[in-house]
């Protein structure tokens, strides 16, 4: 039996290729990444990354270099789940959600990565194996942008191989974003997908406005109209109708997603593995949703959700974020007539160029 021999932790600050912004979070120009490399006894080593805001890096990569570490060293890294449990229960009192949430993901990607090193075989395999190709997206992140921006990166995301594209609401009025929407709407071919995510820009009574108004272009999704926890609120919206609703991307426990999903809040729920704890919990939201009658799809780190959504059997988009991660990676991932492939190469199969990194370790 192999026991965990190291972990490594490093904390990265990477600038984005240009400034982008979000209503939730506003102008962001670079984000924190934390990774972590778990090694075993046999010399097998697995790697597990999580993403957050710049300066908010910190405490997930101290969590990491000191409770986490504690609890894997001398310890079988097969046992994934029982490590993720006592990961959890140790911190929590202070946790059961943020940075706690974001320092497991990272982990709990690694033991998994390692894992299917170890067993030479790619992760959506290990965790059943239901499709190997997966519908992408392209997750525009534009709110900032003037609209023939808007309507530029639009068309260079069909040119790229999309068939489904989403733009951001959250301008001071809904009139603008609307605007907007009608640009998009007129600029993309007509078998192009449209989806929206207005990233808590709204209340609930503005929010049903907005609703009825978007009822003419046909979104696939609107995505997190409202606060992110304002499970009754969901529901109100929902039960409204007219568009369906997407949600899950600020979640970060698994109890958050049975309350939303329980209450019949949301159409397409949509977990973040780096940010509710990794593959594990992950996968338990998927099973969740299955069990609900709902699609899964994920949010943003599209190379590592590839492999949790082509072993579902409920997914349904995978979400493709252009924040320059892919120039790091030796074989990025790629898409072809709307579809993304997982790779066959053993764990995920992400290998990233730890001295180009080395220029941005904070």
């Amino acid at each position: 039996m192999a026991i965990t021999t190291e972990v490594k932790v490093d904390l990265f600050r990477l600038p984005l290729p240009e400034p982008i912004e979000a209503s939730a979070a506003g102008v962001m120009s670079a984000f924190d990444m934390v990774a972590a490399r778990v090694t075993d006894s046999d010399g097998v080593m697995g790697m597990g990354y999580t993403v957050c805001h710049a300066g908010q890096g910190g405490s997930i990569a101290a969590l990491i270099d000191g409770p986490f570490r504690e609890i894997l060293m001398g310890e079988d890294p097969d046992l994934i789940e029982g490590l993720w449990r006592r990961m959890y229960k140790a911190c929590h009192y202070a946790g059961r959600g943020g940075p706690v949430s974001f320092a497991l993901a990272a982990v709990d990607v690694a033991l998994w990565d390692m894992k299917g090193r170890r067993l030479s075989q790619p992760l959506w395999r290990l965790m059943g194996g239901a499709q190997q190709m997966v519908k992408a997206y392209a997750g525009n992140i534009d709110l900032n942008f003037p609209v023939e921006k808007l309507v530029a990166g639009g068309l260079a995301s069909v040119e790229m191989g999309f068939h489904s594209v989403k733009m951001r609401f959250g301008r001071p009025t809904l009139r603008e974003d609307l605007a907007r929407a009608d640009a998009m709407r007129d600029a993309l071919p007509d078998e192009i997908e449209m989806m929206a995510d207005a990233n808590e820009a709204w209340r609930v009574d503005e929010a049903m406005r907005a609703m009825r108004d978007l009822q003419r272009f046909d979104l696939v999704w609107l995505e997190e109209p409202i606060s992110p926890d304002n499970f009754e609120g969901y529901r109100h919206l929902r039960a409204y109708g007219g568009v369906p609703l997407a949600a899950g991307e600020n979640l970060h426990t698994l109890a958050e997603f049975a309350t939303l999903i329980g209450v019949g809040g949301v159409d397409h729920p949509e977990p973040d593995l780096t940010t509710c704890g990794g593959y594990t919990p992950f996968l338990k939201v998927a099973k969740l949703a299955e069990a609900n009658g709902l699609p899964v799809m994920s949010h943003g780190a599209h190379d590592l959700h590839i492999h949790c959504l082509a072993a579902s059997p409920n997914a349904s988009y995978l979400e493709w974020h252009m924040f320059g991660l892919d120039k790091f990676m030796a074989n990025p991932l790629t898409v072809h007539d709307g579809y993304a492939t997982a790779p066959d190469r053993p764990g995920h199969g992400v290998d990233f160029d730890w001295e180009q990194l080395g220029a941005y370790r904070v």
